[in-house]
């Protein structure tokens, strides 16, 4: 799984012990994703939960919200599932992570959630 890069990556090693690792390659697995992916997507959420990253412009349309993610410096889409009533980040592939959790400061999102027209499942 690949996807375009905006920037420079830098490359590090880490190590750790093999029940976080176990858990990481579960998760992942569980996503779709590698664990490179995953941690990313961890990363993200911890920025956005900590006032580090912030979404600066969003786009809402029927059944999509496309944010731009400030520290990723890319589109990133959440998809509306109507018959769920749930959003999905299609980048995290989850149904909570910081995408979501920043796009619930949005007002027009909120008022699509006060109304029961979107639920938000943390898993």
């Amino acid at each position: 799984m690949g996807r375009k890069s905006s920037g420079r990556i830098e490359r590090w090693t880490i190590s750790l012990k093999p029940e976080i690792d176990q858990l990481l390659e579960r998760v992942a697995k569980e996503r779709g994703l590698n664990k490179t992916d995953l941690v990313d997507s961890i990363i993200v959420e911890w920025a956005y939960n900590h006032g580090y990253n912030k979404i600066i412009h969003f786009n809402f349309r029927d059944g999509l919200i496309s944010v731009w993610d400030y520290l990723l410096n890319e589109t990133v889409d959440l998809r509306y599932d109507s018959i769920k009533k749930t959003l999905i980040c299609t980048r995290c592939k989850a149904t909570y992570c910081g995408h979501i959790g920043a796009a619930l400061k949005i007002p027009e999102v909120r008022k699509k959630l006060k109304k029961g027209q979107i639920i938000i499942e943390d898993i």
